[in-house]
């Protein structure tokens, strides 16, 4: 499998580029101006490919190139237990996790695990630099679970806060690195301590939100929904740190309406939460802003460090870039809440009570969202809706005894020389 049956154009000037056999695009090579790239398939229709495994039945709507054979997919189903109790007729759970019963195989226990998947399948063939991922815990996970099963070199970057919360269920591959930045440090330390790391020679960023792979590998989501549903859902909800997933499910959806046979009389709404008190996208967007007001950078560092959901923490989510989160909102009509930690946990205990399996806390707190919006009478009884649960089935791995605690290979301190410590202790290959 190569990389034509797709290309990338560019949202604000409009050209289009292939990936090259040596690497892939993260931005527009000739626009300065912020923008998402997208990928555009040669493949119109959507098309499932059942003999591929997971996520890649949808593969010719995923921008790689290659198949990988151990990757499993989202799974999607109609709720009674919860639907009822919320007085939905049509509430389905995307549930990304953890839940062997259902079909759910995500042994990182989390969505995240797609578009690892799928960001490793985008990586040409005999790629030998080490990809550089910086992740709030979740993501990270993610990656150095598939990286160990596909033989991908990554180094991943995560504050000392997240390293309790990672674990795995097989043994690491050596070429997994697992680089912890020590001290009050947040995402965003986070991420700019990756950027310096992928200007070594011997290295490469993996992108964030600018990479297409990671995008539409959780776009799959929305795919395994429709393809269960038989049509667009009326209404998505999600909760967001960067707002990376949601945007996946807008430009998911604005391929289904094209294909036309899932629905093209209206848009899918959008409803997005983030967990108070740090609610920086909520706030902006609550006041029809398009670009996030400066905000205060020792109040958000002290929100971030209550939050319940700490991996919703990202303090320059795309918000305002073209193709981020405000024009997917305005383009769809769309909304955002805000959770406490309180209602979050009541949504936990609700979810575990009436479906069975517990969540991880963000998805708790997609769950106070929907409830939210039910109780202010923004959803009709018989309209669909979706909710992704983009993690759960921790405790259940936990009970099965296969998780596994990551210790760091190296620990960052500030003041430190990331270049000097990265030439010493990192590059292993």
């Amino acid at each position: 499998m190569s990389a034509s049956h797709y290309e990338l154009a560019c949202l604000e000037c409009g050209r289009s580029y292939r990936d090259a056999d040596s690497g892939f695009f993260l931005s527009c090579p000739e626009h300065h101006r912020p923008s998402l790239l997208r990928a555009r398939y040669a493949e119109r229709r959507l098309t499932i490919h059942g003999e591929n495994p997971g996520m890649f039945r949808y593969s010719d709507w995923l921008p790689v190139r290659r198949i990988l054979k151990e990757a499993n997919g989202p799974i999607c189903y109609e709720s009674s237990g919860l639907g009822g109790y919320l007085k939905l007729d049509n509430l389905f759970i995307a549930f990304n996790g953890y839940w062997p019963e259902k079909g759910a195989l995500l042994e990182s226990g989390s969505f995240k695990e797609l578009e690892a998947n799928a960001v490793c399948a985008r990586v040409p063939s005999g790629e030998s630099r080490r990809m550089v991922v910086s992740s709030a815990g979740n993501t990270g996970m993610a990656f150095l679970h598939v990286c160990t099963q596909n033989d991908v070199p990554v180094v991943v970057v995560v504050p000392e806060s997240a390293l309790g919360s990672l674990w795995t269920t097989t043994e690491r591959s050596p070429l997994t690195t697992v680089a912890v930045l020590a001290g009050n440090v947040d995402y965003l330390d986070v991420i700019e301590a990756g950027k310096k790391l992928s200007e070594m020679e011997t290295f490469y960023p993996e992108g964030g939100a600018l990479n297409v792979a990671r995008r539409d590998g959780m776009g799959t989501v929305l795919l395994s929904a429709v393809e269960h549903i038989g049509e667009l859902p009326s209404h998505y909800f999600q909760a967001i740190g960067s707002g990376t997933g949601g945007i996946a499910a807008w430009e998911m959806s604005l391929r289904l309406r094209e294909d036309g046979r899932f629905g093209r009389h209206a848009k899918m709404k959008l409803h997005f939460v983030q967990n108070s008190p740090f609610t920086i996208m909520t706030d902006a967007w609550r006041l029809s802003l398009p670009e996030l007001p400066a905000v205060d950078e020792r109040v958000s560092r002290e929100q971030i460090s209550s939050l319940y959901a700490q991996v919703l923490s990202n303090r320059k989510p795309p918000y305002s870039i073209k193709g981020g989160v405000f024009d997917a909102l305005t383009d769809t009509h769309g909304d955002m809440y805000s959770v406490s930690m309180k209602e979050a946990e009541e949504a936990g205990e609700l979810f575990q009570k009436l479906e069975g399996i517990d969540l991880h806390p963000a998805a708790q707190v997609a769950l106070g969202g929907l409830i939210q919006a039910v109780r202010a009478g923004r959803i009709r009884r018989r309209e669909s809706v979706l909710l992704n649960v983009t993690g759960g089935g921790s405790e259940r791995l936990s009970r099965e005894e296969k998780k596994r605690e990551v210790k760091p290979d190296v620990v960052i301190h500030p003041g430190d020389n990331i270049e000097e410590i990265v030439t010493r202790n990192l590059v292993r290959i």
